[in-house]
């Protein structure tokens, strides 16, 4: 195994919080403008590039990023697009500084990747940076990444379903010096073009991002001419060494102590076989480790992903949940996180493994596992805890099209509806529906008049799916499902179907919050769509249409579409935060007003009786004290279950989840139900081998999961055994062992903790 400790270069990496100049040893002010112009200026060379790009997935859907990295490659900024993007930046810039002499670096150059191992998170998503300069000194860099629609490979789009290792994928460059005296080089460029499907957009795409980075450097270069060389270096420290400061201060007010998650990963590209993702986060003091250990070994499919994509996925979680008002210093938080991880797994694959599906396989899947623990963490603190959430739309379901039109001309285009997935719900509000994706704060789905304009088909609708958020006392966002159909083609359209979550749902609940529903993509072969249409009639949903056959496609899959088959995809949702049953009543009954939440969930899930559309709350709470007595009453014990007695006294030290709290009686700390005051053992023990387990099947919280491909999959729910309460909730193979939820250190409760709490 092997272990790296991922920190940024130079003097002060192990300062403590407070030492040394606040900002770089600058005033306050110049550094808060120096700051904001770095961030603005960040922001606009990826917006700039995307708004200059020929492809839709990066103009319409905003699948780019963009960063700025120090002369020596530490990250200084990444932009609030494809998080996962702009933090493997500085990863390239490192390589390019190792692997090119300085005196072979001049003004003017621009070196491209779209190699994982370097840095990029597939073939596809190709990035260029560049250094600028000042008075012979490369003073920073810039760089964009974008993704392109087709870089080569058997399989049209570049997601290649049936590899088994990269030598049948998109041909990859390591690093090539692509722009010289800003100027594209012609020879390189030809070799890359030549292997692509589109190079008009790809050629396109490369000068947007040249113009993106040339405009940074004249706006640099303005800034380092107003303020001078040493301000503009000593801001950049400063930004380093704010954002360290910051972020170490906030862990100190958070409890000692480790949680876990596991997630999976279903279909590698070839058999649908299931992988676990692991993640244990362990905070102490002020540093926090990440141990992957567990994670399945790579496979000889094209799902894994390389060490820089996971490495971005970690960092993407820390910046987005503790970073919220900061700048996203990549190398600030390197320095304060320490990465496990086994070389040769799914997300730590070595050469040559298959990793053209990587950006949104195996990375979003450890996305979603390193979320889940470290949200596990941060419900511990009122500090923090309303920065947690459950799983947003887990992993991806996105399908690329392949189209030829009557004039002969070839489309590619990529379902960017994924990209409208539910919200996960936090510890105070529901998720968002169709909310967006975790990893991407300025994302969107492109207007289906986009969409169609370059292919060959038709989007019939896009509409909120009944059931498929994940319930809790705070429900998780509803998600999208779409249909698409063939539209004046001359040839049967490709489609290349990309998804995870579709054997079993893949969210993950917090604090007895139930997943979301699960993925699926269904094909109805020959319908009698046309007729509908010369009727006057606009199809909502499928059951509105008769069919010859039901094609339920796996999560990874080749098929084509004739003129009158329509493809259907559902998004998978968000998680939900907290036991169902206690959800508001007048809640769930405008869920179910709303077409949310059915009627049946709403009764069996929920305990929610309603009466001409309203609930009943007399009703209700009958029903739910019978589902408490029911769920007791079905359930075996966990560990030592029976031996826990009452905790009616006790100073409270800080929350631990939704209805469970730390307590210190008599010397002795333990974990105590807020609901039934229930002692759930020990302090430093984990919680759930203290409560009762109940089995589920699969469609109890949600009937979309009725087109789940592996029955042996169930919903296990850990109650309180003294009260019934829901509060955990893992989906696990019957065969599989309890897993480990968390436990804490058995140091004091930090001081913060401990007054926010009071």
């Amino acid at each position: 195994m092997r272990v790296t400790k991922v920190e940024r270069a130079g003097a002060g990496a192990t300062a403590g919080v407070g030492d040394g100049p606040a900002f770089g040893g600058i005033d306050p002010i110049t550094f808060e403008v120096i700051r904001h112009r770095l961030w603005a200026i960040n922001d606009d060379q990826g917006r700039m590039a995307a708004r200059l790009s020929g492809s839709s997935i990066v103009f319409e859907s905003y699948d780019f990023n963009a960063a700025l990295v120090t002369a020596d490659g530490r990250g200084l900024y990444t932009g609030v697009y494809i998080m996962h993007h702009g933090s493997t930046i500085d990863e390239f810039v490192r390589h390019v500084l190792a692997e090119w002499p300085r005196e072979k670096i001049a003004e003017g150059d621009m070196f491209f990747t779209n190699d994982p191992w370097w840095g990029a998170l597939h073939a596809n998503d190709g990035i260029l940076a560049m250094p600028i300069f000042w008075e012979g000194e490369i003073v920073v860099w810039s760089g964009i990444v974008m993704h392109d629609n087709d870089v080569g490979s058997p399989v049209p789009g570049s997601f290649v379903v049936g590899a088994q290792d990269r030598f049948g994928e998109a041909p990859l460059f390591p690093a090539v010096k692509i722009v010289e005296g800003f100027e594209v080089r012609e020879d390189i460029e030809r070799i890359r073009l030549r292997n692509s499907r589109t190079p008009d957009l790809n050629e396109m795409n490369m000068r947007a991002r040249v113009a993106g980075l040339r405009t940074t450097q004249k706006r640099i270069r303005e800034l380092i001419g107003q303020y001078g060389l040493d301000t503009f270096l000593a801001a950049q420290e400063g930004i380093l060494d704010y954002v360290e400061r910051v972020l170490r201060r906030r862990l100190l007010e958070i409890p000692d102590g480790t949680w876990f998650a596991q997630g999976y990963h279903d279909h590698n590209g070839n058999t649908n076989e299931v992988y676990p993702i692991c993640c244990r986060v362990t905070k102490r003091g002020d540093r926090l480790v990440f141990d992957l250990t567990g994670t399945a070994k790579q496979v000889r499919g094209p799902i894994n992903c390389a060490r820089p994509a996971m490495e971005g996925a970690i960092v993407g979680i820390v910046l987005t949940f503790l970073c919220y008002d900061l700048p996203w210093a990549v190398g600030a938080v390197r320095n304060v996180v320490e990465i496990v991880s086994e070389e040769g797994t799914l997300n730590n694959a070595v050469s040559p493994a298959a990793v053209s599906m990587a950006s949104f396989m195996a990375t979003l899947s450890t996305q979603d596992a390193v979320a889940a623990a470290f949200s596990k963490m941060l419900l511990s603190t009122d500090s923090y805890r309303s920065e947690a959430q459950a799983t947003w739309s887990p992993g991806m379901n996105g399908g690329l099209f392949v189209t030829v039109d009557r004039e002969g001309e070839e489309g590619f285009n990529f379902a960017t509806d994924s990209f409208g997935g539910g919200g996960g719900a936090r510890s105070f509000a529901d998720g968002i529906d169709s909310g967006g994706i975790f990893h991407s704060m300025g994302s969107r789905i492109a207007n289906a008049e986009a969409i169609e304009s370059r292919g060959a088909f038709l989007q019939i609708y896009r509409r909120e799916v009944r059931d498929s958020g994940g319930p809790g006392r705070f429900r998780g966002g509803v998600s999208i499902e779409f249909a698409t159909l063939p539209h004046k083609v001359v040839q049967p359209v490709i489609v290349n179907v990309t998804a995870t979550g579709v054997a079993m749902p893949v969210g993950l609940g917090l604090s007895g919050g139930m997943p979301g529903a699960a993925a699926s993509n269904v094909v109805f072969r020959r319908t009698n769509i046309r007729e509908r249409f010369a009727s006057g009639e606009m199809p909502v949903s499928p059951e509105e249409l008769t069919s010859s056959e039901v094609d339920v496609l796996g999560a990874k899959s080749l098929t084509t579409l004739g003129e009158d088959d329509l493809c259907v995809g559902i998004v998978g949702a968000g998680a939900g935060y907290g036991d169902p049953i206690r959800r508001d009543p007048e809640l769930v009954a405008r869920d179910v007003r709303q077409r949310l939440v059915s009627p049946e969930i709403a009764a069996s899930i929920y305990g929610v009786v309603l009466r001409d559309g309203a609930a009943d709350i007399e009703a209700t709470r009958t029903a739910r004290e019978d589902l408490r007595l029911a769920r007791l009453g079905r359930a075996s014990a966990v560990g030592n279950a029976a031996s826990g007695g009452k905790s009616n006294e006790g100073e409270v030290l800080h929350p631990v989840g939704d209805t469970l709290e730390a307590i210190e009686h008599d010397g002795r700390r333990s974990i105590r139900c807020t609901v039934c005051h229930q002692d759930l053992g020990d302090y430093s023990e984990d919680y759930k081998r203290s409560t009762v387990m109940l089995e589920l099947p699969l469609t109890a919280v949600s009937p979309l999961n009725a087109r789940c491909m592996l029955d042996t999959y169930v919903i296990r729910q850990f109650l309180c055994p003294g009260c019934g309460t829901s509060v955990a909730v893992d989906v696990q193979d019957r065969a599989e062992p309890i897993r480990d939820e968390g436990r804490f250190f058995a140091s004091p409760a930090p001081a913060a903790v401990r007054s926010a709490s009071a």
